[in-house]
């Protein structure tokens, strides 16, 4: 793996506070073991590490005063302190970007802070990608905070570098909407997903850290979201039985679905790939009929399988056309690895017997997905999802991934374990 690391001049101007962190916990993420955080939701405690105090501040992110008074507190922290504040987020890959977002909003300076994974979700494929591995041990808490403390003590080694985050935009035609799956009191039920005035939205946007996907993977993850539980373990088991079912139902397939995947500027539009029904004779066509196909920003998906662009075989026609395909993949190069996957099969054995992808593009962006045009007697209906989240839409029009315009150069900053 390859990263962009600071410059010297950067490094300087980038010294991380060791003695202070703030812990932002999702008691609700996959595995639960956040929940243990929640006896200290809203306190200070001091550590003894190494013979150095080490001060770490608990807030809970899906309780809205917790939040936001770990917010103000961070804000004062920020304008009182020279140096950059370390930020441990202990849930799933959802809860990363969705603490990124609120601190965006609440004009809190992205660039004076560093973002450590806390791994406390199901799939933790930001965690792993980083390092942090996809799971933690036991209850941190006990024995005088043991497993705490030895985790500070990584965290004090780890080191500073950038990672890329991304704009995802998706829009369906006039007529198209979104669903998914949301826990009320009776359960997980489908939801369609309303704009501010409760009407159905035609615009969804979110921010990306890991992957974006459209097609069958994304329609197993829609059923696993029915069905979710609060064992990490038996969401797996869930996982893989979602994926065995659908192996027997007709899934929408790439070539009904997307017409083509280009990049766009203002000074040019050149198609990437295209699917067998695009016209556009000049165009690369995807061979087969993928089920999947994927856009990769980290070299972790699916719950840690790693190496998928690595591994996946490149078809020779684009080999020829784009020649500055690289092995290597990085989170912080600005560049995004686009692949397929012929089958379900072919996913669910990538972990043992890898080199089932086809790789497809190695781009910047922006980027633009054109999705395939309904008529009156044809429904388009596919899956997508954004870092683990998981939609069904129905006569979608286009997807925009572009670099994050509310970040300095569309990066965070991260660390890595040593």
């Amino acid at each position: 793996m390859q990263y962009q690391q600071f410059s010297e001049s950067e490094q300087q101007q980038s010294t991380l506070n060791l003695g202070l962190f703030y812990l932002f916990y999702n008691s609700g993420s996959g595995s639960v073991k956040a929940n243990q955080f929640c006896v200290l939701d809203c306190a200070d405690i001091t550590l003894i590490v190494d013979g150095k105090e080490v001060q770490i501040s608990f807030f809970s992110i899906q309780n809205v005063a917790s939040r936001n008074q770990g917010y103000n507190k961070l804000k004062d922290d920020l304008s009182s302190n020279n140096k950059q504040i370390p930020i441990v987020i202990a849930g799933g890959d959802g809860s990363m970007m969705w603490v990124i977002e609120q601190m965006i909003q609440q004009k809190i300076d992205i660039n004076q802070i560093v973002i450590i994974p806390l791994p406390c979700g199901t799939g933790n494929d930001f965690s792993n990608a980083l390092g942090w591995d996809t799971d933690i041990p036991g209850n941190m808490l006990e024995n005088d905070y043991r497993i705490l403390k030895q985790f500070i003590r990584f965290w004090q080694k780890g080191h500073q570098c950038f990672f890329d985050i991304w704009d995802i935009t998706i829009q369906t035609q006039q007529d198209g909407y979104f669903q998914e799956i949301k826990k009320n009191e009776k359960g997980y039920t489908k939801q369609s997903v309303k704009d501010l005035d409760g009407m159905n939205t035609n615009i969804l946007e979110k921010k990306m850290s890991n992957y974006f996907s459209i097609g069958v993977d994304a329609r197993i993850g829609y059923g696993f979201d029915k069905n979710r539980t609060t064992n990490r373990h038996l969401n797996k088991i869930c996982y893989c039985l979602q994926g065995i079912q659908k192996m027997f139902l007709k899934n929408p397939r790439l070539n009904q679905v997307v017409e083509f995947v280009e990049h766009f500027n203002h000074k040019e539009q050149k198609t990437l790939f295209k699917t067998v029904n695009c016209q556009d004779k000049n165009a690369l066509t995807v061979p087969g009929n993928p089920a999947t196909l994927v856009c990769l920003n980290i070299n972790s998906y699916a719950a840690g399988i790693t190496d998928i662009w690595k591994n996946g075989k490149t078809p020779p026609e684009f080999l020829q056309r784009n020649k500055l395909y690289s092995e290597k993949t990085s989170f912080s190069d600005g560049l995004l690895e686009f692949i397929s996957f012929d089958s379900i099969a072919g996913i669910g054995s990538e972990r043992v017997l890898a080199g089932n992808a086809t790789r497809l593009a190695q781009t910047n962006g922006p980027l633009l997905i054109k999705f395939q045009e309904s008529n009156n007697n044809n429904i388009v209906n596919s899956y997508i999802q954004i870092d683990g989240q998981y939609f069904s839409i129905f006569n979608p029009l286009s997807v925009e991934i572009q670099p994050c315009r509310q970040l300095p150069q569309g990066k965070i900053r991260i660390l890595m374990k040593d």
